[in-house]
């Protein structure tokens, strides 16, 4: 039998004692057992690594270190990409096939120029985070990432946790990696690639396994870092909230919802189908766990066909995708909260017309639940989405008012000319992020995440007065 571990750590500290985790009859994880003092043990030392090493290099230097990691994951045959291909579903339910494609286009927008692309987004001189660079206004300016992060990692979408240690790398940071039950292997896996580049630059990194709530480990994590970050939902985000001091920085990604707008443009003959399509996937992808997932619609009136025959075709549509990539297992109270949502669709259906029911028969694998008026509603995930109606999206927009403060995604498909009106409009109701539909599950690093930058929030910036430079003038011995 296969055995892995599901954590990594600093090749000079010691864990020796382990839990079992079974994955199947051929491999199983093994897990550390972890105390506050050995946590605290386990962040001094990616600490001092970090000083002895990372604080050296340049940034130039820790993107092209990333890129050749990146670039051994690009390679179908690369022995650490065929394990996460094969284990992560194993793990999360999630169907093989949906893993190796979402895996792989996660993994490019990680290449260098990606990265380069994302620094110039953050900074306009990202050298400043190796030296004291110019500013335009006279003096000079030099930034600084905090000595450490702990990240608190959500499992509910294998990749997320990649992204968030690249960020602290760039940062030049030691990261200390909590990771889920739900998915505690990615993350171990690709610092063990970044082992293969550079085994110095790995030493500055730790990923570990807990469950949640267990708040003694949380705390020696929280005050054995500069910063912490957490994904996760409003409770998770609320205890650890807790647990970090003000004169820390704390970033959150909590609970969000996404949405879908169909303008008449996108229901034509020639391209209703390919709309319906495409949707689906956004839907699909990942059982909808990602915050970036649809969980509503809202279809204009118009087109070749009704807001009505498109939650039709919607529905069967998910019903072939279904066939093809199949949910992955859920709980059974995520099974009620599906069949108790169906239900209640189900009464007010025979009471109001305007108000519809497609699902599948034999399980909770899918359902849409179609309203005739404009409106805006959460689903309880796994597939499950509102369709709305709408005459008039400028218009009707405003229904989603209420929700302004969870409102994350919004998958665009209208025509040119409408696109900045509505776009501005969504952005004053809380919507961070617009994307082509088919493609809400793809969010590019440099993306504004829940409306703000992703490394400024975490630096300090020293400046250096032009005032000081040119009184320094004076002390210089070869000026008279």
């Amino acid at each position: 039998m296969e055995v892995i571990k599901a954590y990594w750590i600093p090749k000079s500290v010691d864990l020796p004692d382990v839990r079992e985790q079974l994955v199947d009859s051929s491999c199983k994880l093994v897990f550390p057992v972890l105390t506050n003092e050995k946590i605290q043990e386990i962040a001094l030392q990616i600490q001092q690594n970090r000083l002895d090493y990372l604080a050296q290099l340049t940034t130039e230097d820790i993107v092209k270190k990333i890129d050749q990691t990146v670039q051994k994951w690009l390679d179908p045959n690369y022995p650490f990409r065929k394990q996460a291909e094969t284990l992560i579903p194993k793990i999360t339910g999630y169907d093989p096939e949906m893993v190796r494609l979402e895996l792989k286009k996660y993994m490019r927008t990680f290449r260098k120029k990606e990265l380069l692309r994302f620094l110039d987004e953050e900074f306009d001189q990202p050298a400043m985070l190796d030296e004291f660079r110019p500013r335009k206004t006279g003096g000079m300016s030099r930034a600084y990432g905090p000595r450490s992060i702990f990240h608190v990692f959500s499992g509910n979408v294998p990749g997320v946790q990649i992204w968030s240690l690249i960020m602290g790398l760039l940062l030049k940071s030691a990261n200390l990696g909590k990771t889920s039950t739900a998915e505690p292997l990615l993350p171990v896996l690709f610092s063990q690639s970044l082992a293969e580049v550079d085994p110095q630059l790995a030493e500055t990194v730790a990923i570990l396994p807990w469950k949640g709530g267990m708040t003694e480990l949380e705390k020696a994590a929280v005050d054995s870092s500069e910063a912490v970050i957490v994904y996760g939902s409003d409770k998770a985000v609320k205890a650890v909230r807790q647990l970090v001091p003000l004169s820390k920085k704390f970033l959150t990604y909590g609970h969000k919802i996404s949405l879908a707008v169909i303008g008449k443009e996108a229901l034509t003959p020639d391209h209703f189908y390919e709309t319906v399509h495409k949707l689906a996937e956004d839907v699909s992808i990942y059982d909808q766990q990602s915050c970036l997932s649809p969980q509503s619609v809202l279809v204009e009136a118009g087109g070749a066909i009704s807001p009505q025959q498109f939650a039709q075709l919607l529905a069967a549509e998910l019903d072939r995708y279904a066939k093809k990539r199949p949910r992955a297992s859920i709980t059974d109270e995520e099974a009620m909260s599906i069949r108790n949502l169906r239900n209640q669709a189900e009464l007010e259906s025979l009471e109001n017309p305007k108000i519809s029911l497609y699902a599948s028969q034999e399980d909770t694998s899918w359902t849409v639940v179609y309203h005739d008026e404009p409106g805006f509603a959460g689903s309880p995930l796994n597939r499950f989405v509102h369709v709305f109606a709408s005459e008039k999206l400028e218009s009707d927009l405003s229904k989603m008012q209420q929700f302004e403060k969870y409102l994350q995604s919004c998958g665009l498909a209208v025509s040119p000319d409408r696109l900045f009106f509505l776009a501005d409009f969504l952005g004053s109701l809380g919507v961070n992020r617009l994307s082509p539909i088919g493609q809400m599950n793809s969010a590019k690093p440099g993306w504004h995440h829940d409306g703000r930058f992703n490394l400024i929030d975490l630096l300090r910036f020293t400046d250096i007065e032009r005032g000081l430079e040119e009184g320094l003038e004076w002390y210089d011995p070869d000026v008279e």
